[in-house]
């Protein structure tokens, strides 16, 4: 009686983890499934942003950017900003830039950043410009980076620092594409350089060499 008894309560047992195991693989099957839709929604949103058919890539983005897509309440910015689609509302493409940009966009990130810097549509703030800047920087957008690096360099809104001022126009160099630009950004980073000691040039290298976009492995 004691041993079927012990059989019985390890069948028990054997049952509920097999419930708990199909339940777990349910739930994951149904964020696979719930993933795999939320890419398709974003990307035929994209794709009529692209084809300028913006009412159609507001009804298939905004629920998104609701749920939380940083990439969907960028665009959704843009279309609020640009009266895209819908009436022009800079307050609200504000709120949903900067909804972005907390998600972690980039682009959103530093256009936020721009709008500090220069105080369009927000009170100007150099150390918001930076933190913004920063945040797009950090994830090796190199437009960001270039601003970050000049921030630095010129002591705006963070502690002048040339050293961080080299390796950031070092990076924002190496992610441009050829042409004036880059060549732009690469002659204010050598401007930097010769401002600095050899050893000084040595650290902001290394900084450079050891730095990773955040997100990457």
């Amino acid at each position: 009686m004691a041993r079927e008894a012990g059989r019985g309560a390890t069948g028990r047992r054997m049952t509920a983890s097999l419930s708990r195991l199909a339940l777990a693989m349910a739930v994951a099957i149904a964020a696979a499934t719930a993933q795999a839709q939320s890419a398709d929604r974003r990307a035929e949103g994209l794709a009529a942003y692209q084809r300028g058919d913006y009412t159609a890539a507001f009804d298939a983005l905004r629920p998104l950017a609701e749920a939380g897509d940083p990439s969907a309440a960028y665009t959704v910015s843009r279309l609020y900003l640009l009266g895209q689609g819908v009436p022009r509302d800079t307050g609200a493409g504000l709120r949903w830039e900067r909804k972005a940009a907390e998600e972690g966009e980039p682009h959103a990130a530093y256009q936020l950043g721009n709008r500090y810097e220069y105080g369009l549509e927000l009170e100007q703030s150099y150390a918001d410009a930076a933190r913004w800047y920063r945040a797009a920087a950090e994830r090796g957008l190199a437009a960001a980076q270039f601003r970050l690096g000049l921030l630095y360099a010129s002591g705006l809104g963070v502690a002048a620092d040339p050293v961080a001022a080299h390796m950031w126009l070092n990076l924002a160099a190496a992610r441009l594409p050829p042409g004036e630009v880059r060549n732009t950004v690469a002659k204010l980073r050598d401007t930097v350089a010769a401002k600095l000691s050899a050893p000084q040039i040595a650290e902001a290298q290394r900084r450079a060499r050891e730095w990773r976009a955040t997100g990457t492995p």
